[in-house]
């Protein structure tokens, strides 16, 4: 049994990892500061408390044996225009969460931003280059203060617990369901060529269960390795459509390459995007 701190514990990745770790066992603490998180993903068993990372040097418990550093700002089109937001959450809080680390020496799972690899130059949006910078701080933090890590990187995760982002956070699948449930036509951004790899949020909790169990100081992709069209993921709906303008900061491809991660961690994605848009 582990004493494990999930940071953004009430989101719907955090809180799917904690129903993950408290069914094996581990002893897990939440920290969110309830921007986006909900209570009602709360799972029995873990404790809760309402702490932005920004408060790192004053909450941490010198108990913890591992955190999984997922409580950032998340999403590339709102930072444009909450850029403070953007950079409180993500510069500031994880730099303070970092420092409570430094003093206990605890590893870290960071879940950094794939934009980070389709973007290599990182000033693709606010977002992007405040995860690409905290991706760069963890790994110095290794080299300065020999501090353990590894970093997942999530390509568009979908599935239970993602209905509960409030609309500007939402995923395109979800924004398509509740548009077939109203019976209005489902609104695809630009020319719907851009390209994803949806990842099921087990997936994603697959991969980070084994990159905490396995901490080596690397960088592992969590996707599928299947890219498909908006245009495809619309036609799976089977239900009129139409286009609206593009959104700034929208980007055209997003792929994982996720043979590292398979060959070092044994990750096995094994959901499919399409049959789970079939099967709503």
């Amino acid at each position: 049994m582990k004493n494990i701190l999930v940071t953004g514990g009430a989101g719907a990745v955090g809180s799917n990892l904690i129903e993950a770790l408290v069914e094996r066992g581990d002893k897990v603490t939440s920290w969110d500061n309830y921007s986006v998180g909900k209570p009602e993903n709360h799972v029995a068993g873990a404790n809760y408390h309402p702490i932005s990372t920004i408060q790192s040097l004053e909450a941490f418990d010198d108990r913890f044996d591992l955190v999984y550093h997922l409580g950032e700002y998340s999403k590339v089109v709102p930072s444009f225009d909450d850029i403070s937001s953007a950079f409180s959450y993500n510069i500031l809080g994880s730099f303070k969460l970092l420092e409570a680390i430094k003093k206990y020496k605890v590893p870290i799972v960071y879940a950094g931003s794939s934009t980070k690899l389709s973007y290599p130059g990182e000033l693709h949006s606010p977002y992007a280059f405040f995860k690409s910078t905290v991706a760069k701080l963890v790994q110095g933090y290794k080299d300065w203060y020999d501090i353990d890590y590894n970093i997942c990187y999530f390509y568009n995760v979908y599935g239970p617990k993602t209905e509960l982002w409030g609309n500007e956070w939402q995923t395109v699948i979800n924004i398509f369901k509740d548009q077939k449930a109203a019976e209005v036509p489902l609104t695809i951004t630009g020319d719907g060529t851009q390209r994803r790899d949806f990842t099921h949020v087990d997936d994603i909790i697959q991969g980070l269960l084994l990159a905490g169990d396995n901490i080596r100081n690397d960088e592992f992709q969590l996707g599928t390795g299947v890219d498909y069209s908006i245009l495809d993921i619309a036609a799976a709906f089977d239900h009129p459509f139409e286009f609206i303008p593009p959104r700034r900061g929208d980007r055209p491809k997003g792929l994982a390459d996720i043979s590292h991660t398979k060959e070092v961690l044994g990750y096995s994605p094994t959901s499919n995007v399409i049959d789970y848009i079939k099967s709503l």
